[in-house]
């Protein structure tokens, strides 16, 4: 998929609403949805394995290992989240990448 085909939804990085919007606009699955919601409203940018918590505390459910961590290697490709730096910290305390919502469509 090129990126050219990318709604451009309104997103607002720190807006929930404008974001919930986005998320509801995009056509992906119902995990990106819940990944692209748990970033909404983000300030900073965050490591796969705190998302992973939000979502699970969100839908009140235990997800697998790799499931949100496939889900943003799948919106980094659709150009819908971005991988800010690598200076994360993984639950292991190792250095690992954090992600933010990408600045699409950015509503004034």
């Amino acid at each position: 998929m090129s990126t050219s085909s990318i709604p451009a939804a309104p997103t607002r990085r720190g807006d929930p609403d404008t974001s919930y919007e986005a998320a509801e606009t995009i056509n992906v699955n119902r995990m990106q949805a819940e990944t692209v919601k748990a970033l909404a409203g983000q300030y900073e940018p965050v490591e796969e394995w705190r998302l992973q918590e939000r979502v699970e505390q969100r839908l009140g459910c235990r997800l697998g290992d790799s499931t949100i961590r496939t889900r943003l290697k799948e919106l980094v490709k659709k150009g819908v989240v971005v991988v800010t730096d690598r200076n994360g910290v993984s639950r292991a305390g190792h250095r690992c990448a954090r992600y933010a919502l990408a600045e699409m469509g950015v509503a004034a």
